[in-house]
């Protein structure tokens, strides 16, 4: 990996964090390079804009940050159903850690904020919830050929549905600050998704 590209790698790591808990509109460019340790305009050596930076950003949470919880997803000494218990399990758990629950899911937050606003945002989005949705359905297709779930489910819709559900669990747990929001999205998914 060349210097530049660890440049931008640790710019991220360092920033991230201010963009995560403030939005894209509520972070400036001199809000991530504080965070960064950088000057202001030497962000701009590393990335074209505060777009582009988000877009970076948003592949290096996906492939990198949440890479421990993916990677549950894929686990073939796991039982498909179990490996989509733990991968929310997983997350659920990030964010006790987090007792403000500020946090939430960086992607979510920027698809609620960004969608139909920028269009290079978005496609980098759509392509994440589009990854995101195709490992729930192999998990779910798999749990159907191993007798874990229904063999009539529609895995598309539901894969979509649950990767839905988790993201208006994530919402009501901003508005109410209450944790119970995503046990009962939990529980759902446990005693009536995945049966």
């Amino acid at each position: 990996m060349d210097k530049k590209t660890l440049k931008k790698i640790e710019i991220i790591e360092k920033s991230i964090d201010v963009m995560f808990r403030h939005g894209y509109h509520g972070t400036g460019v001199k809000d991530l390079t504080d965070a960064a340790g950088i000057p202001k305009g030497s962000l701009y050596n590393y990335f074209e804009n505060k777009e582009d930076y988000v877009k970076e950003a948003l592949n290096y949470y996906f492939e990198v940050m949440s890479k421990p919880q993916f990677d549950r997803l894929q686990d073939m000494t796991i039982k498909p159903t179990e490996r989509i218990r733990q991968f929310y399990k997983m997350m659920i758990d990030d964010m006790i850690e987090t007792p403000e629950f500020d946090k939430g899911c960086f992607a979510g937050k920027m698809t609620q904020e960004m969608s139909g606003i920028n269009d290079g945002i978005q496609e980098v989005l759509s392509q994440i919830n589009k990854d995101i949705i195709g490992r729930l359905k192999l998990n779910l297709e798999e749990a159907i050929a191993v007798g874990e779930i229904k063999s009539n489910t529609n895995t598309e819709t539901m894969a979509e549905f649950i990767f839905n559900s988790w993201h208006g669990a994530l919402q009501g747990l901003k508005a109410s600050r209450d944790i119970n929001t995503l046990n009962v999205f939990y529980k759902v998914l446990n005693e009536v998704l995945l049966k």
